[in-house]
């Protein structure tokens, strides 16, 4: 299990996910987001409203800046679970498409998923690469 605000990964934390797949064969890496993140809300208004966030939250907001690029494309009734939700499918998608990792995908011996944890019920919603069987 890592944390990180946002659940923004850089080539510490991707080196950290590769290190299970490619030496011992994990067969599943879970991208899992969160109702109401405080790191993805804070990014969202000072991107919204051209603030820096101080120290290095602000890498924090570079790295959501693309999941941000894709919210603001559309309305959305609550733009900051949107914004939650189009950056732990893209950073799947990242990884699925790793050079590392990608391989391991086509072969079927590793799963990427997306999920999204709801906060008021507890549950976890698969949003892309769940495997088929």
């Amino acid at each position: 299990v890592m944390r990180t605000g946002g659940q923004v990964v850089g080539p510490v934390v991707v080196g950290s996910v590769e290190y299970g797949p490619m030496t011992s064969g994990t067969p599943l890496i879970v991208v899992l987001g969160h109702q109401r993140c405080g790191a993805i809300k804070a990014a969202y208004e000072a991107m919204r409203d051209g603030k820096t966030l101080p120290g290095n939250l602000q890498s924090i907001s570079d790295a959501l800046r693309p999941a941000y690029r894709e919210t603001v494309k559309k309305k959305h009734a609550d733009p900051v679970d949107a914004m939650v939700r189009i950056h732990i499918k893209q950073t799947a998608a990242d990884l699925r498409t790793n050079k590392d990792l990608g391989p391991l995908v086509k072969k079927g011996d590793l799963a990427v998923v997306s999920a999204y944890y709801s906060l008021d019920t507890g549950r976890v919603e698969v949003l892309t690469g769940a495997p088929s069987a």
